[in-house]
C-alpha cells in the first residue's frame, strides 16, 4: 500500500469512527424507545458503511502491491464513509444522550 503515514492516518480515522460509533450505540441503547426508532436505522447504515471501509482496508493494508481494483474499491468506500460521516454523525451525536 502507500507509505506508513497513509496507513497510520487511515488506521486512526477508522479507530476514531469506531470510538464514536460505540459512544452512539451506548447512547441509543440507554435512550428512550422513540429515540432508537428515530435514529436506529441511520446508526445501522453508518455502522455498516464503517465496516465496509474497514474490511476493504484490511484487504489492502500492508500489501506491497495490492490489486488496483481492491484499492479502487477501498477508496470508493472511504469516500462514501467520509461523506456519510459528515452527513450523519452530527445528527446522531446531537440526538443521542451522553452515556452515563
Amino acid at each position: 500500500m502507500a507509505s506508513s503515514g497513509k496507513r497510520d492516518a487511515v488506521d486512526a480515522e477508522i479507530k476514531e469512527w469506531e470510538r464514536e460509533l460505540e459512544r452512539m450505540r451506548v447512547g441509543l441503547a440507554a435512550g428512550p424507545d422513540d429515540l432508537h426508532a428515530a435514529q436506529g436505522q441511520r446508526f445501522v447504515a453508518l455502522y455498516r458503511q464503517k465496516e465496509i471501509v474497514k474490511s476493504r482496508w484490511e484487504t489492502i493494508r500492508g500489501v506491497y502491491r495490492p490489486d488496483p481494483d481492491a484499492v479502487a474499491h477501498f477508496e470508493h468506500a472511504l469516500k462514501a464513509m467520509e461523506t456519510a460521516w459528515a452527513e450523519s454523525a452530527p445528527l446522531l451525536s446531537g440526538a443521542v444522550p451522553a452515556a452515563k
